[in-house]
């Protein structure tokens, strides 16, 4: 049935509109005729849209605008948004937020319904599934949920996170993971192809691609291009996910990384810019954060060489898992500061990154929507470098990353 939330998108999204065209809009007919004219008395009485000689327009808002705002961030990351913003889920929300770690004993919910909401959220990329007997969750520090709380007059204080070493859980997933990847042996290969699709959106979307997750799913999986996107946009994504294939197959063969492989992973993922595979010889600076200090260009080469002169000797070692993940977290920030590119820094600081956490075992495929602003607050964002801030959140992606994966198998096995 068609919501409330969809007809005020559809009028928000094409002005001043008859209810014959909302039913074109929604691609329904006219036995939805009297729920959309319901639903927009309904929106008349929340003074969101307003009637004039049969035409329904917006009101504009800054409601109207935050509202238009989340609908669109909701479809553009495949969340159904008429789920998130029920009263049931809002007020869900409010409860899930004050604790770091929560179970059905601190919301006072039918199990089912809590099950419903824990694994929409989980498919969503904004809650991780701690334990499944009990269900034990733990919902991510989103910017998004932020908004939707506000928006809808909900107030919550976020839980204050204790900091901790995952590495304990990481190595118990960990051989969860090599145990059911011996069972079914296409299972990760198969899940990875999943995946790959998702990282490539996520990473870009970091970078500013204005290409929604179903469109780059629709490119990427079905060779089916976007409408109203530039060629460009387009090409970006194509290039990137053919530098993520190359990743893929070196790091599983623990082929070293190099300066050589590192501009070549540069030149697939920005092909077609004069700047592409080659080292800048100019300074950059991060947009609006001036904090985030980079390299001189004259001291790129040095520096680059430097760190790889690092890596070298931390491959020649033997490693644990903790180590693994401090080496490859401090090697994605060096390598952010030391900027050795006009353009296409980061996405490929987050490639190499997997690169190393791949080509040790660690099967990190998957950026995870509820921890891209921790993420980019101790990036881009950030006023500060904190290497051992930035280290603790990657062990969490990565215990995420495993206990979604088990999770999966899980699925598919039942």
């Amino acid at each position: 049935m068609v919501s409330l939330y969809d007809v005020f998108y559809v009028v928000a999204k094409n002005g001043s509109i008859n209810i014959r065209d909302i039913l074109i809009g929604l691609g329904k007919d006219k036995r939805e005729y009297q729920n959309i004219f319901n639903n927009i008395l309904l929106l008349e009485k929340k003074h969101l849209v307003k009637r004039k000689n049969k035409k329904i327009d917006i009101i504009n808002s800054k409601s109207s605008q935050e509202l238009y705002n989340l609908i669109s961030f909701s479809l553009g990351n495949n969340i159904n948004h008429n789920i998130l913003f029920k009263p049931k889920m809002l007020n869900f929300l409010r409860y899930a937020a004050r604790k770091e770690f929560f179970t059905i004993s601190d919301i006072k919910i039918h199990p089912e319904t809590f099950k419903f909401y824990t694994d929409a959220l989980s498919k969503y990329g904004l809650l991780i599934i701690i334990s499944r007997n009990p269900l034990k969750c733990k919902l991510l520090k989103s910017e998004y949920i932020r908004r939707v709380l506000k928006h809808f007059n909900i107030k919550t204080d976020f839980y204050k996170e204790k900091s901790r070493s995952h590495i304990p859980d990481i190595k118990r997933e960990l051989m969860k993971y090599h145990r059911n990847i011996k069972i079914n042996t296409s299972f990760a290969d198969a899940i990875d192809k999943q995946r790959e699709t998702g990282f490539i959106y996520s990473s870009l979307n970091l970078e500013g691609n204005p290409l929604t997750l179903p469109e780059t799913e629709k490119l990427l999986i079905k060779n089916i291009l976007p409408k109203d996107q530039k060629a460009e946009s387009v090409m970006e994504t194509l290039n990137y996910k053919k530098a993520i294939e190359k990743m893929l197959a070196n790091s599983k063969k623990r082929v070293m990384l190099n300066q050589s492989l590192i501009l070549e992973y540069h030149d697939l993922a920005m092909s077609g810019k004069e700047f592409a595979g080659k080292l800048r010889r100019e300074n950059v600076f991060i947009k609006k954060n001036p904090a985030f200090t980079t390299s001189h260009w004259k001291d790129v080469e040095k520096k680059l060489g430097e760190l790889l002169k690092k890596y070298v000797i931390f491959e020649n070692a033997k490693q644990d898992i903790e180590n693994v993940i401090q080496f490859a977290s401090y090697f994605h920030n060096e390598f952010q500061r030391i900027h050795p590119f006009i353009d296409g820094n980061s996405r490929i600081s987050r490639l190499l990154m997997l690169h190393i956490l791949r080509a040790h075992k660690l099967p990190v495929l998957d950026l995870p929507l509820g921890y891209f602003d921790s993420y980019l607050n101790l990036t881009k964002r950030s006023k500060k470098r904190d290497d051992e801030r930035f280290s603790m959140l990657v062990e969490e992606i990565v215990l995420t990353n495993l206990k979604n994966l088990n999770n999966a198998y899980l699925m598919a096995k039942s």
